[in-house]
């Protein structure tokens, strides 16, 4: 019999989709990357995989693909990293519904539409009787006007899909709610994110085709207050397993953008009655919605009623330093454990491992966009007590967003004895690291 192959399908993201790939290549699998033809020929080249490039990203054509491949090799998984809007759909639902038509392990496509959709999400909830809160959409001020009155004061005014937190805006009067609109319609597409900002129908069993335009379009809902978490799931085929509960101590919102910039585990605001709330709460959530063989980091708040109270749901391990946190407290390898959903082999529970002390990520992003001068200080700060891991992802030259949008430029992994330490080392990071861009260049 041929070698077992795994298909992985990636627009956005070719450095992820390669460690992933040189990992099923290391646990014994052939591994086909489709990947957009602007990749550089010395990224792909020597690497342990295929590499296929294309620009059409239609499902008619991720079809024809696959169907070429499999008439050569014994396919046993089809998965995709990030799984955005590509302009030609989902790319998340496309291939979940290519794996389902070919009887392959495989997300619920439908599942992946509503979570990635945010206003659909909020629908999903609420139809499922899970708290939510108050939602409308608008597109322009007449809509806005409603929606207001649907949601009250505050508000979130807010993209139905997208990453980066970008262009998220606050609002406490309608005339400050009129000025964010116009300004997001305006700007939207200036955004470093805007092209996952796709045009798509959903077709909504009870009142047939929608159709959403989140260049046009934008979230209206009820603001939360409380604490900020995330909850990091590992979802087999029937379980949702709430793994890691993140606890946000720091998070500034700014006009058009909220940043998160320094997060904590185990979480240092919640007893572990208000924990298994959440745990009991971000379950309900997945369940509702119907996501299963993905890792899911869910965003929400835990209000000044004792209520937690989603913020959004992303079908994708989370962002930062989630995989470390992963890997050093449950002891689950994030790549090791996609390609065994992707292939459908068996994932055991995880057991989290309660550390001595307290484990802290953080993130710096740039405020403006451009190119980036340089990063330094990096090594100054991987010699700060505690210092696990910190990293840089742009080289000077690149060009980095930041105008609406958080842009990941450097992000740590470190560990403290208490609050005050892992606050103290986020300090001296912020203090050692400097990132320089040459606005709008």
């Amino acid at each position: 019999m041929p070698q077992p192959t795994i298909i992985l399908l990636e627009k956005f993201s070719f450095y992820s989709t390669r460690a992933v790939a040189r990992r099923a290549v290391d646990m014994g699998f052939a591994v086909v990357v489709v990947a957009p033809t602007k990749i550089p020929a010395h990224l792909v080249a020597d690497q342990p995989f295929e590499v296929i490039r294309t620009d059409d990203w239609s499902s008619a054509n991720l079809g024809a693909i696959y169907q070429e491949l499999a008439s050569t090799r014994h396919i046993v998984g089809i998965n995709t990293i990030l799984g955005f809007f590509t302009g030609q759909g989902l790319l998340g639902m496309q291939v979940a519904e290519l794996a389902r038509q070919h009887g392959l392990p495989h997300n619920n496509p439908d599942a992946l539409l509503r979570a990635n959709n945010k206003y659909l999400m909020r629908q999903t909830l609420q139809q499922a009787g899970v708290y939510t809160v108050r939602h409308a959409l608008a597109a322009n001020e007449a809509e806005l006007d409603e929606a207001i009155r649907t949601v009250g004061f505050p508000l979130i005014i807010k993209p139905l899909v997208g990453v980066g937190s970008s262009f998220i805006s606050r609002c406490t009067t309608p005339q400050q709610a009129r000025e964010v609109l116009r300004h997001y319609l305006e700007n939207v597409h200036k955004g470093y994110y805007a092209h996952f900002f796709a045009a798509h129908e959903y077709q909504d069993p009870r009142h047939g085709t929608r159709r959403f335009n989140p260049l046009a379009q934008v979230l209206v809902e009820e603001a939360i207050d409380g604490w900020e978490l995330s909850v990091e799931f590992l979802c087999t085929e029937n379980t949702a397993y709430p793994v890691l509960i993140h606890d946000k101590l720091d998070v500034t919102q700014e006009a058009y953008c909220s940043y998160e910039n320094l997060l904590v585990t185990p979480p240092v605001r919640l007893d572990e009655t208000m924990q298994q709330r959440v745990r009991d709460y971000t379950v309900d959530v997945i369940r509702s919605l119907g996501l299963k063989n993905c890792f899911c980091h869910v965003e929400l708040r835990y209000d000044s009623q004792g209520r937690p109270s989603v913020i959004e749901v992303n079908p994708r391990i989370g962002g930062m330093r989630v995989s470390d946190s992963f890997k050093t407290l449950a002891n689950v390898d994030y790549a090791d454990t996609f390609i065994r959903q992707t292939v459908g082999q068996p994932v055991a529970e995880p057991v989290v491992q309660k550390p001595e002390g307290l484990y802290g990520m953080m993130a710096l992003y740039p405020r403006r966009g451009g190119k980036l001068r340089h990063i330094t200080g990096l090594e100054q700060a991987s010699a700060i007590p505690g210092m696990v891991d910190i990293a840089g992802y742009a080289k000077p030259g690149d060009h980095v967003g930041g105008d609406y949008e958080e842009v990941f430029v450097v992000d740590a992994w470190f560990k403290g004895k208490s609050v005050a330490d892992i606050r103290r080392i986020d300090e001296q990071i912020r203090a050692l690291v400097a990132v320089e861009v040459d606005v709008g260049a």
